[in-house]
């Protein structure tokens, strides 16, 4: 256990230090310094002895932080493509425990489940054209997603939705950098820094919250 701890420790050191060298080129060592932190948190995950489908849904997020480390269209496709196939991890684990009676139970869940409902096809309606030819794969991403963030509204703990809620956030305003704004937009460094500390944030939340699944 001792053991877990260090490398939850150390992935949270090195997630946090990522923001150091965020503005720097994109460089091997900068992607690989982006993809330790998740992929720790999916060591932590295995040898604390969660639910195999969490260890997988973090391995192909740090996938995905490998590909997205890079410039490119096929980066950005590589990328999309990991988180997709994470996302489908998290829904298969979530699906066998979520329970519907609780997502209704509490009005700030069902409020929280139509706000999702509303936000996120809204965005993809603004990025759609711009999108192009990825316009289909990143919808069947959003619905996904949207899966996804209900799921977790029917766990009892609602840290699990605000780690979910954080990962959709960060994903909605990547994709606005990349489709909306551009990279020459002058809040685009802010938002750079924001999209990995939203990011990183739910990863670990979700680490935590569904390690007793």
């Amino acid at each position: 256990m001792a053991t877990a701890t260090g490398i939850l420790c150390l992935s949270v050191a090195l997630g946090t230090g990522y923001l150091w060298i965020l503005p720097q080129d994109k460089t091997v060592v900068r992607a690989v310094w982006k993809t330790l932190p998740v992929l720790l948190l999916a060591l932590y995950a295995f040898l604390i002895g969660a639910h195999p489908l969490l260890v997988v849904a973090l391995a192909l997020g740090a996938l995905g932080d490998w590909s997205l480390a890079f410039e490119g269209d096929r980066a950005f496709i590589g990328g999309v493509a990991s988180f997709l196939s994470a996302h489908v991890a998290y829904v298969a684990l979530l699906a066998t425990t979520s329970d519907p009676a609780i997502a209704l139970g509490e009005p700030w869940r069902v409020v929280a489940g139509a706000l999702v409902a509303l936000l996120t096809p809204g965005v993809l309606a603004r990025i759609w054209r711009p999108a192009g030819q990825l316009a289909l794969p990143i919808g069947v991403y959003v619905l996904l997603f949207m899966v996804l963030v209900w799921l977790t509204l029917g766990l009892a703990d609602p840290f699990v939705f605000v780690g979910a809620a954080l990962f959709i956030v960060s994903d909605i305003v990547l994709t606005i950098r990349k489709y909306w704004t551009g990279p020459g937009h002058p809040i685009d460094g802010a938002a750079a820094y924001f999209v990995w500390v939203t990011y990183f944030a739910a990863q670990v939340i979700l680490t935590l919250t569904l390690s007793e699944a």
